[in-house]
């Protein structure tokens, strides 16, 4: 495939820092289910400096519903995730953001993409875009850790660590039925006429939004919230899944839904997490209802270098993108900190 580097200059939202949105695109790529997309669009942004190795970058990788600002509060000088230490690239996966996505014409015609997918975009980026042979540490919460779990298996000789916040090796059950409940929610929309909508249909993405809600907190989060808090938080869910385009929406849940790293094995789960070579912290919330502790825990015994700490909280799947300076990012700042001083 040929590549190709476009710089964009544009300010990002990042809290404490400017980065430059940059475009990189690849011709011709071919998915995992064999349909080709002429022109893919890769959006990233970069932060602090490569070393005079070029082995100080780090990559990261948003959640389901996020984009490429999902860590802006950890990246920066001093922070998690150090500008001075680091060359810090911060993508958007397929299907959102500034990246290729159903919003840009195709709708329900936009290839069926998987989580695999998502890794070979981003490795194309990594090696003819930025050319580096070799990654600090590959980071993901959620859908993220989906990705960059996928990257320690068919790229150990490039990932020299992971950093795997919320995660699991597939697509549970739990998981699989809030997405069901959520994407019938937006079905639900008179509007959505079966993705071949001329309106996006915002009532059913609001809908679909109060939906989810309950998912990605527990049970004990919402029995403390007082109710006009829990009106709020309903609300901005609400008013978030609103302003996405439905069918990129669907189509990135879709491939979530359907992830499973050991697909590729025949369905052996042991033999597809043997394949990472690097160390992995694998970071749990113990309160996470939408992917549980049991996926995190089959990474630890499944990987060779675990290091692992569950996330005391109780706010559930959400703890994966906890703020600096609460009790769960003060936990989840120290255990990345330590983790990489290690992979020095």
């Amino acid at each position: 495939m040929k590549t190709l580097l476009v710089l964009v200059l544009a300010l990002c939202a990042a809290v404490g820092a400017h980065a430059e949105t940059q475009t990189f695109l690849t011709y011709d790529f071919e998915f995992e289910d064999g349909s080709v997309l002429p022109e893919l669009r890769v959006a990233y942004e970069t932060q602090g400096k490569l070393d005079g190795g070029r082995d100080n970058a780090i990559l990261l990788l948003h959640g389901a519903s996020s984009d490429r600002h999902a860590f802006d509060t950890a990246i920066g000088p001093g922070k998690t995730f150090d500008t001075n230490k680091y060359f810090v690239i911060a993508i958007d996966a397929i299907g959102g953001g500034g990246s290729s996505s159903p919003k840009d014409g195709l709708g329900q015609d936009f290839p069926r993409y998987t989580i695999r997918d998502m890794m070979a975009a981003q490795h194309a980026l990594v090696t003819r875009g930025l050319e580096l042979a070799t990654l600090r540490a590959v980071g993901g919460s959620g859908m993220g850790s989906f990705v960059g779990l996928e990257w320690g298996i068919h790229h150990p000789e490039m990932v020299r660590s992971l950093i795997l916040l919320v995660p699991s090796p597939k697509a549970g059950p739990n998981f699989q039925l809030a997405i069901d409940l959520t994407t019938a929610a937006i079905a639900l929309d008179p509007e959505w006429a079966g993705g071949r909508y001329t309106h996006n249909p915002v009532e059913g993405l609001r809908l679909a939004g109060m939906v989810h809600y309950p998912w990605v907190v527990s049970a004990a989060y919402l029995d403390r919230l007082p109710p006009s808090q829990l009106a709020r938080e309903l609300e901005e869910s609400a008013r978030f899944y609103g302003s996405w385009d439905a069918n990129s929406l669907v189509l990135r849940y879709a491939a979530s839904r359907a992830h499973d790293v050991a697909a590729p094995f025949a369905g052996d789960m042991a033999v597809a997490l043997s394949q990472v070579a690097a160390p992995a912290l694998i970071l749990p919330s113990v309160s996470d209802r939408l992917l549980g502790l049991d996926g995190a825990r089959r990474i630890r015994d499944g990987v060779k270098h675990a290091a692992y700490a569950e996330i005391p909280t109780d706010l559930g799947h959400h703890a994966g993108r906890a703020a600096p300076e609460t009790p769960e990012g003060d936990f989840i700042d120290h255990q990345i900190r330590a983790f990489l001083a290690k992979v020095e």
